[in-house]
């Protein structure tokens, strides 16, 4: 029969796959060869963090929800837990359950997650203030049913009869700044940071990491209840008013000493815009401009679902004519600071500084729009959309097109490179040492150069 005794088309493969196997193993049995380092330097290629490798990295119990590199430690705060670890080398200094923990540059504020949560009558109220190097605990407030951490305060709220609450500020050593007795209403308010209408960061991919170093405490504290918004003036510690927004297609914002209302509506080719400002204390209307877009409005039908873009009273707005502009909300009349090319965007801004992209999405530049001239500190050009975002005197910029980070020192006249990584992880926090980088359930320590 035709075929018969062929061999079949599998057979010559099979045979050199059975030759290959069997060679490798006797060179594994009699030790001529060690495929471990290539396995693991390969593994190691696939799995690392970036290049070069950070000077430490551990796993951790879920994915970190703020970070922060202090004086101390390095402060890890994630969904049930917070740890501090030492920076020069890998170690694990402490760690403690929790319910929720934010960084706050000197102190950890968490709330503890007792180990029998029955045998306390509410163990979801009150806080707890920690030293970020031991973990210790240095003061407590058992009370708070809403807690906002800032820079250098921490404001409590209570309510210890159903009629009456307490708002109380306190330094981070825990001494009382001021009280203010407010009506029952503050009952509906709860939690770690409860939201507050202010700008919002045009660096939206940084806000996790930017979180472990929180801002200072605004000058009127806006308290959110259901619809409506109870203004508290920080400075001279008394309830100002209320108030709600007018419509539903207007945002309402705080910033300094001025409210705004961010109105976007349908217009027959995507949105028009409106932006009007108050006096916060007296309610008297200051200015208002048309065409001026703070990137509040989402959706087909243009209703306003985010804070305005901006920082230290100053606003980004998108003009009419897609140049980008920096635009000073707290005088009587809306002063321009700053205006960009069309087609340029504000990457992120802390009020003094911009980095900007140019149209072509690729061309960062760094601007002083503090000088009359709008001075340009530094430019280079990165992958196709990178992102930044200016972190104290430090700007990251994130060029994911490349798999690259750099981190940048601003001094009184420059740039310096501290930081410039190959990465496609996520930032989880940084400090005036170093950063953390964060993928899964990974982080890793990478200090700044001090060249």
């Amino acid at each position: 029969m035709a075929g018969k005794g062929r061999p079949g088309k599998y057979s010559r493969p099979l045979v050199v796959v059975m030759t290959t196997v069997a060679v490798l193993t006797i060179l594994i049995a009699t030790h001529l060869w060690n495929p471990l380092p290539m396995f693991d330097a390969f593994w190691h290629r696939l799995t690392r963090m970036s290049d070069p490798d950070p000077l430490w990295t551990t796993r951790i119990d879920g994915r970190p929800t703020a970070a922060s590199v202090m004086d101390g430690a390095v402060v890890v705060a994630g969904d049930g837990y917070v740890a501090g670890y030492r920076k020069d080398q890998f170690e694990q200094i402490w760690q403690d359950k929790t319910y929720w923990a934010h960084p706050a540059r000197d102190v950890v504020v968490a709330r503890l997650r007792p180990d029998d949560p029955d045998a306390i009558p509410n163990p979801q109220r009150g806080y707890s203030v920690l030293n970020p190097s031991t973990g210790d605990v240095r003061w407590t407030d058992p009370d708070a049913d809403a807690v906002w951490v800032f820079a250098s305060n921490i404001v409590g709220l209570s309510c210890p009869q159903e009629d009456v609450c307490v708002l109380e500020n306190r330094d981070h050593d825990g001494g009382v700044v001021w009280r203010l007795n407010l009506p029952g209403w503050a009952h509906g308010i709860h939690g770690d940071n409860p939201h507050i209408p202010g700008l919002r960061s045009p660096a939206g991919w940084f806000a996790d990491a930017a979180g472990g170093l929180p801002a200072a405490m605004p000058l009127f504290l806006p308290l959110v209840v259901d619809d409506r918004i109870y203004v508290v003036d920080t400075v001279a510690v008394r309830l100002v008013g209320d108030l709600t927004a007018p419509d539903r297609q207007t945002r309402v914002a705080f910033t300094g000493d001025r409210r705004l209302f961010a109105h976007a509506d349908r217009a027959p080719a995507g949105c028009k815009y409106l932006v009007e400002t108050f006096d916060v204390a007296s309610g008297t209307p200051l200015w208002q401009r048309n065409g001026y877009d703070l990137d509040t409005a989402r959706g087909a039908g243009c209703e306003p679902r985010e804070d305005p873009l901006g920082a230290d009273s100053r606003l980004v707005v998108n003009g009419s004519d897609d140049r980008p502009m920096l635009v000073e909300a707290e005088w009587d009349e809306p002063f321009v600071v700053w205006t960009g090319a069309p087609g340029a965007r504000v990457l992120d801004t802390n009020g003094w500084l911009a980095v900007v992209v140019a149209a072509d999405r690729k061309t960062v530049t760094i601007i002083d729009v503090g000088t009359e001239q709008a001075r340009t500190i530094w430019s280079a050009q990165f992958g196709l959309d990178p992102d930044a975002a200016i972190a104290g005197n430090l700007v990251v910029i994130r060029d994911r097109d490349k798999g690259r980070l750099l981190a940048l020192r601003l001094g009184t006249s420059d740039a310096m490179p501290v930081l410039d990584i190959k990465t496609k992880v996520d930032v989880a926090g940084y400090g005036a040492d170093g950063i953390l980088l964060t993928s899964g359930r990974s982080i890793g320590y990478l200090p700044f150069s001090t060249g």
